[in-house]
């Protein structure tokens, strides 16, 4: 045989060989259920008033997976335990993972996500950016300095600030006049907002850009698994009719 015809074998054995062990990555996980942690935040992932999982983020991960025939169990965390699990190796996959963890393969940006300030309408609150913020008695979500940056923590530094866990409480702080402003997303904020009080007009203050989030996998097999499921739904128009169910309340007040 000549050395030509032996290295062209070769390489053909290499190519053939490659997409078989994609997949055999993905079926060794098989050997348990994949563990998938996703955010608990209505209506990004959170349970209905049925005790069922629900809403836009498990939505789309629960249909690739189902689809790809891969058995999962899902996990519903704050955003600071969802990290720590994710980062300790107990998750599989973890959505929406907006920091960088060593060694983690992400998906694309698919997470359209916009965080906001809120205040009640009748305070009148007047927000011209993020400098605004700095004599404000203000509480965000887990993280949020790390999310939001550098500017907005120099912009915060020598305001009342605080970041819990429970977006519920966030808001009854709001609500009791406690806080000044809840700094979250605006999906988030405006969904619970109508279903705990909605006797409050709120006001919106769009102090931040839009942006999109992944998630993080250990398995790179199981990133691009989530990549060609996020192609087909968008092709399908699935992507957006679950985005669009889930939009939150018309905002009348925005600044």
């Amino acid at each position: 045989m000549s050395n030509l015809v032996r290295s062209c074998l070769v390489l053909l054995s290499l190519m053939l060989y490659l997409p078989v062990q994609a997949d055999h990555a993905v079926t060794t996980a098989q050997a348990q259920p994949l563990r998938i942690g996703l955010h608990l935040s209505a209506p990004w992932s959170f349970y209905n008033a049925d005790g069922e999982l629900d809403g836009i983020e498990y939505q789309l991960l629960s249909r690739i997976f189902r689809r790809a025939g891969l058995s999962v169990e899902y996990e519903l965390h704050s955003y600071s335990r969802l990290l720590k699990q994710f980062s300790d190796k107990k998750l599989d996959c973890a959505s929406p993972v907006a920091i960088d963890v060593a060694g983690a393969s992400y998906s694309q940006d698919y997470l359209p996500f916009q965080d906001v300030a809120v205040s009640l309408q009748h305070r009148q609150l007047q927000l011209d950016g993020l400098a605004a913020l700095s004599d404000k008695r203000i509480v965000a979500y887990q993280q949020a300095q790390q999310v939001l940056g550098p500017e907005f923590s120099r912009a915060i530094s020598n305001a009342s600030y605080l970041e819990l866990a429970e977006r519920e409480l966030q808001l009854e702080l709001l609500f009791s006049d406690r806080v000044d402003l809840v700094i979250g997303e605006r999906r988030v904020l405006w969904y619970l907002a109508a279903m705990l009080a909605p006797q409050y007009q709120l006001t919106t203050h769009y102090l931040f850009a839009e942006r999109a989030y992944p998630a993080a996998c250990w398995q790179p097999a199981l990133r691009d698994m989530i990549n060609q499921g996020l192609l087909q739904l968008q092709q399908s128009g699935e992507y957006q009719q679950i985005i669009q169910r889930f939009n939150a309340p018309p905002d009348n007040n925005p600044t």
